[in-house]
């Protein structure tokens, strides 16, 4: 009894380790289906996402582009007003040092 259950026929021994490798094998493709396909939804997810923030920065460098020229302008007019008030205090300084 022992000897028949020993000697089992090379190709059945062949045929079961191809079938656990080919079980093996098919669990493997379905594992990468499914973890392409949950990378290709992440992918497009992060896409959209990518695109709603370059919208968003644009929108931000405008706004601060803007506030930025502003503040420029209203600078350079205090500037403008300062130097004309320093030249008519230069003028008002020597026409008091020439009445002395």
């Amino acid at each position: 009894m022992k000897s028949l259950l020993l000697q089992v026929p090379q190709e059945v021994s062949y045929l079961t380790n191809y079938g656990i490798l080919g079980v093996f094998a098919i669990l493997m493709i379905g594992i990468i289906y499914f973890m392409g396909k949950q990378f290709f939804i992440w992918h497009r997810r992060n896409e959209s996402r990518i695109v709603d923030l370059e919208k968003r920065l644009e929108n931000y460098l405008v706004e601060d582009r803007t506030t930025l020229m502003e503040t420029l302008t209203s600078n350079n007019h205090v500037i403008e007003n300062n130097t004309a008030l320093m030249k008519k205090l230069l003028a008002l300084v020597e026409k008091l040092e020439k009445s002395n």
